[in-house]
């Protein structure tokens, strides 16, 4: 499983700047982004050297120790400006148009418009089509590159044809089912991630609770086992590690061992990472989490990770107070984690808002060096960990205190 995900940030006063980027396919697309500029992106084989230019205000990639056609590279900006005449393409102006439309504030009625911009955008996808084919006739296009812009080209075909206008949504179901039975979507196109992260996203806003059973025979194609591994990939942050194991043992037939072995990979690393957050207590006492975790042996505990200024974490301090009087009896300790660098403010809202426990309440002290926070990503707050009465952690992200299933998770557990 290999797709871009590092993210490159150029000084503004970058003259010269050299890097290198690691990877395991032998196609790599490089997307350059500025601020409040168009988006281009850029296809780059194994291996290449690339110089950066700007040319005409745009961004120009130069392969150096190899050799390449006029079109192979720049084909993006190359088309916008050869074939398109303009730097927003058709597609970009309907998706523009259906974003607008979906998340408009005011009931607008855009159908004609959307209408005519998808017939914009198909039209062009269908000049670019024969565009292609006319540059690779002419020497001027790679007929590498010209079957990845193909295939893309295809993607995109396929896929506005599944936004239905008249009823406002994305067909995500039947989108699924044709590019499952599509047996050409295989194994190492570059942009077989892409397909799959759109149609994925689609499935899950519409069918957040059954996207397994509309993918329901992953050892078909490579496309199938992708789309299983995402929506997995997915399931586990939700769920506790007993839950993880038994999803991923019902699974593991239908996936090949590596990727079993990368959902893993998280989970194992957090299981063994030290709980070296460094607290202070009300009354200015300091000590160690791991310290917190000894003192409440014997007592499942449930850390909410918050900050002063986290809205929805102040919110749900009285459930989480309902929480720690509704099962305390029953082995339960609710400790509260600031995670705030104010620490003046700490101590004023945990008085105001009435979580100041002298053995539950504490600030961290270290949150920029610790790698336990790094390691839960304690960026993503409101927060909830539940610990076992050994003090072991067993759930990374468990359920809010309001909600449902954190009771149906405690009553599990702390049932006779």
């Amino acid at each position: 499983m290999n797709s871009l995900v590092d993210r490159i940030d150029f000084p503004p006063d970058t003259f010269f700047y050299h890097f290198t980027i690691e990877v395991l396919n032998d196609w790599t697309e490089v997307v350059y982004n500025e601020k409040e500029q168009h988006v281009y992106s850029y296809i780059f084989q194994k291996g290449d050297t690339v110089l950066i230019n700007i040319n005409e205000r745009r961004p120009w990639m130069e392969v150096i120790n190899r050799t390449t056609k006029e079109y192979d590279v720049n084909w993006e900006v190359m088309k916008n400006r050869n074939l398109l005449k303009r730097n927003q393409t058709g597609l970009e102006d309907f998706y523009f148009l259906w974003n607008s439309s979906i998340n408009s504030f005011i009931d607008v009625n855009m159908k004609g418009e959307l209408l005519k911009a998808k017939v914009k955008a198909n039209n062009e996808l269908s000049r670019e089509k024969d565009w292609i084919d006319s540059l690779v006739n002419e020497g001027l296009l790679s007929k590498s590159y010209a079957n990845l812009f193909s295939e893309r080209n295809r993607f995109e075909n396929y896929k506005i044809g599944f936004f239905d206008i008249r009823n406002g949504s994305f067909d995500a179901v039947n989108a699924i089912q044709h590019f499952l039975s599509d047996s050409t979507f295989e194994k190492g196109h570059i942009y077989v991630n892409e397909y799959a992260d759109f149609l994925l996203t689609q499935l899950i806003n519409q069918h957040q609770d059954n996207t397994d059973e509309i993918i329901d025979d992953a050892s078909k194609s490579y496309f199938s086992q992708l789309l299983l591994y995402k929506i997995l990939k997915w399931q586990l942050n939700k769920l506790s590690f007993a839950e993880i194991d038994r999803l991923l043992a019902e699974n593991a037939s239908k996936l090949p061992a590596e990727w079993n072995s990368e959902l893993r990979k998280p989970i194992e690393k957090l299981l063994i990472q030290d709980t070296d957050m460094e607290l202070k207590g009300i009354g200015e006492k300091m000590l160690g989490f791991d310290e917190v975790l000894d003192q409440k042996i014997g007592m499942y505990v449930y850390v909410d990770l918050w900050a002063a200024w986290c809205i929805p974490c102040i919110r749900s301090f009285p459930e989480s107070r309902s929480l720690q009087d509704e099962y305390h009896n029953k082995g339960l300790e609710v400790v509260y984690l600031s995670v705030d660098k104010n620490h003046k403010f700490w101590e004023e809202v945990i008085q105001k808002y009435d979580i100041a426990f002298p053995d539950r309440s504490y600030i961290v002290m270290n949150i920029d060096e610790s790698a336990y926070l790094k390691e839960i990503n304690v960026e993503l707050i409101p927060r909830y960990i539940l610990f076992d009465p050994q003090g072991n952690l067993i759930h990374p992200n468990a359920p809010r205190p309001e909600s449902k299933e954190i009771r149906v998770l405690l009553d599990s557990l702390t049932s006779d």
